[in-house]
Protein backbone atom coordinates (compact mmCIF):
# COMPACT_ATOMS: atom_id res chain seq x y z
CA UNK A 1 0.00 0.00 0.00
CA UNK A 2 1.23 3.38 -0.95
CA UNK A 3 1.70 5.61 2.18
CA UNK A 4 1.21 9.30 0.20
CA UNK A 5 -2.21 7.64 -1.01
CA UNK A 6 -4.72 8.53 1.99
CA UNK A 7 -7.75 5.76 1.76
CA UNK A 8 -10.85 7.61 1.67
CA UNK A 9 -14.37 6.54 0.92
CA UNK A 10 -15.74 9.41 -0.39
CA UNK A 11 -19.05 8.28 -0.45
CA UNK A 12 -18.79 8.40 3.12
CA UNK A 13 -17.92 11.53 3.58
CA UNK A 14 -20.42 13.14 1.29
CA UNK A 15 -23.10 11.43 3.24
CA UNK A 16 -22.08 13.29 6.50
CA UNK A 17 -21.62 16.96 4.87
CA UNK A 18 -24.62 18.91 6.22
CA UNK A 19 -24.79 22.61 5.83
CA UNK A 20 -24.43 24.08 9.16
CA UNK A 21 -25.91 27.30 10.67
CA UNK A 22 -24.86 28.15 14.23
CA UNK A 23 -27.65 30.37 14.86
CA UNK A 24 -30.21 28.29 14.03
CA UNK A 25 -28.45 24.82 13.85
CA UNK A 26 -28.09 22.68 10.46
CA UNK A 27 -30.05 23.54 7.18
CA UNK A 28 -32.57 21.28 5.63
CA UNK A 29 -35.54 21.51 3.52
CA UNK A 30 -39.03 20.85 4.75
CA UNK A 31 -40.56 18.17 3.91
CA UNK A 32 -43.53 19.50 1.51
CA UNK A 33 -46.94 18.97 3.30
CA UNK A 34 -50.34 18.90 1.01
CA UNK A 35 -52.85 20.98 3.30
CA UNK A 36 -56.53 20.95 2.03
CA UNK A 37 -57.83 24.41 2.14
CA UNK A 38 -54.35 26.32 1.62
CA UNK A 39 -54.66 29.36 -1.07
CA UNK A 40 -52.82 30.17 -3.43
CA UNK A 41 -51.88 33.64 -2.04
CA UNK A 42 -51.07 32.03 1.45
CA UNK A 43 -48.66 29.98 -0.91
CA UNK A 44 -46.78 33.05 -1.66
CA UNK A 45 -46.75 34.85 0.82
CA UNK A 46 -44.86 31.80 2.60
CA UNK A 47 -42.49 31.54 0.08
CA UNK A 48 -41.47 35.38 0.05
CA UNK A 49 -41.45 34.95 3.98
CA UNK A 50 -38.85 32.17 3.66
CA UNK A 51 -37.08 34.33 1.23
CA UNK A 52 -37.12 36.94 3.36
CA UNK A 53 -35.50 34.70 6.11
CA UNK A 54 -32.72 33.32 4.02
CA UNK A 55 -31.57 36.77 2.72
CA UNK A 56 -31.35 37.97 6.12
CA UNK A 57 -29.18 35.05 6.93
CA UNK A 58 -26.11 35.15 5.57
CA UNK A 59 -25.81 39.05 6.79
CA UNK A 60 -26.74 37.89 10.21
CA UNK A 61 -23.56 34.97 10.04
CA UNK A 62 -21.15 37.99 8.66
CA UNK A 63 -22.13 40.05 11.48
CA UNK A 64 -21.36 37.45 14.00
CA UNK A 65 -18.08 36.16 12.06
CA UNK A 66 -16.61 39.70 12.15
CA UNK A 67 -17.56 40.22 15.94
CA UNK A 68 -15.16 36.72 16.98
CA UNK A 69 -17.72 34.29 17.31
CA UNK A 70 -15.40 31.43 16.52
CA UNK A 71 -18.25 29.34 16.15
CA UNK A 72 -19.00 30.50 12.89
CA UNK A 73 -16.72 29.65 9.59
CA UNK A 74 -16.50 31.89 6.69
CA UNK A 75 -17.83 28.88 4.57
CA UNK A 76 -20.91 29.18 6.62
CA UNK A 77 -21.54 32.81 5.62
CA UNK A 78 -20.54 31.50 1.87
CA UNK A 79 -23.14 29.14 1.84
CA UNK A 80 -25.67 31.34 3.15
CA UNK A 81 -25.09 33.65 0.43
CA UNK A 82 -25.40 30.84 -2.20
CA UNK A 83 -28.74 29.62 -0.38
CA UNK A 84 -30.08 33.26 -0.45
CA UNK A 85 -28.78 33.64 -4.09
CA UNK A 86 -30.67 30.50 -5.07
CA UNK A 87 -34.00 31.24 -3.05
CA UNK A 88 -33.88 35.09 -4.59
CA UNK A 89 -33.45 33.22 -8.05
CA UNK A 90 -36.02 30.97 -7.96
CA UNK A 91 -38.73 33.36 -6.33
CA UNK A 92 -38.17 35.39 -9.54
CA UNK A 93 -38.55 32.76 -12.04
CA UNK A 94 -42.03 31.78 -10.32
CA UNK A 95 -42.89 35.37 -10.29
CA UNK A 96 -42.20 35.63 -14.04
CA UNK A 97 -44.17 32.51 -14.20
CA UNK A 98 -47.34 33.92 -12.50
CA UNK A 99 -47.30 36.96 -14.35
CA UNK A 100 -47.15 34.93 -17.83
CA UNK A 101 -50.09 32.73 -16.47
CA UNK A 102 -51.74 35.99 -15.61
CA UNK A 103 -51.60 37.44 -18.78
CA UNK A 104 -52.35 34.20 -20.61
CA UNK A 105 -55.69 34.02 -18.90
CA UNK A 106 -56.21 37.76 -19.08
CA UNK A 107 -55.93 37.28 -23.00
CA UNK A 108 -58.83 34.51 -22.97
CA UNK A 109 -62.02 35.89 -24.46
CA UNK A 110 -64.52 34.77 -23.44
Amino acid sequence: MNNFIPSVNMFSQINQAKYFDTLNGPFKLDAISETPNTSFKDVLAGMVSNVNEEIQKPDELLTSHMNGNSDVDVHDVITAISKAELGVSLATQVTSKVVSAYNTVIQISV
